[in-house]
């Protein structure tokens, strides 16, 4: 499937808000779809859009289950909200407890800082900013970490936060490296969680 999956992905690459594809092959011989998009669509119909162009390709077997999309931010996209809440600075030290990190974040004139200690400095920088959100939503221990990654998709790294709230709700965040620090990365990823939602969760009228 060598040529075809050449073809495959200049295919997808010709859609726009598709940044970057990668076709893969596991132990098993199954391909796998890798796709970087940029779509304002949710993941739902982008994947839709993917196999149907597959399809329309001559990759008749191709199954949703095989395609794997993350979303990322257009980098020139404007802020949606001004009461979002955003990355006012963070530190990490070593200690004799581990990796001591402090993450301050902001959200109009206010300043909320957390504080946690955690084996890395990118499990600690990632629980401080959930403690700083926490505070700015006023209510201690309403979101906590439920995963702090990185994974390569496409030949791009990408910090992954799980959250999950009081009544077992997951939302995910994910940001994209670039030259960021991976402690900065999954800062931002945890915020790219909680920021669509955060006036849900502060309790605020939709």
């Amino acid at each position: 499937m060598t040529t075809e999956r050449a073809i495959y992905q200049e295919v997808l690459q010709r859609v726009p808000h598709i940044r970057r594809v990668d076709i893969t092959e596991d132990e098993m011989g199954n391909y796998r779809v890798h796709v970087l998009s940029q779509s304002p669509q949710s993941p739902r119909h982008v994947v839709r859009e993917i196999i149907s162009l597959l399809r329309t390709s001559g990759w008749h077997d191709i199954k949703p289950e095989n395609v794997m999309v993350v979303q990322v931010q257009q980098p020139d996209e404007p802020a949606q909200a001004k009461g979002r809440l955003k990355i006012s600075g963070f530190s990490v030290t070593y200690g004799p407890s581990g990796y001591e990190a402090d993450c301050r974040l902001s959200r109009l004139d206010q300043v909320y800082e957390g504080a946690a200690v955690a084996p890395t400095s990118f499990i600690a920088v990632a629980r401080a900013a959930l403690v700083a959100v926490n505070r700015a939503i006023g209510q201690e221990n309403v979101l906590r970490l439920l995963e702090a990654t990185q994974i390569a998709v496409a030949g791009v790294t990408l910090s992954l936060a799980l959250v999950i709230d009081v009544d077992g709700e997951i939302v995910a965040g994910n940001a994209v490296q670039r030259e960021l620090t991976a402690d900065e990365s999954i800062i931002r990823a945890v915020l790219d969680a909680i920021n669509r939602r955060f006036v849900l969760f502060s309790g605020q009228k939709v």
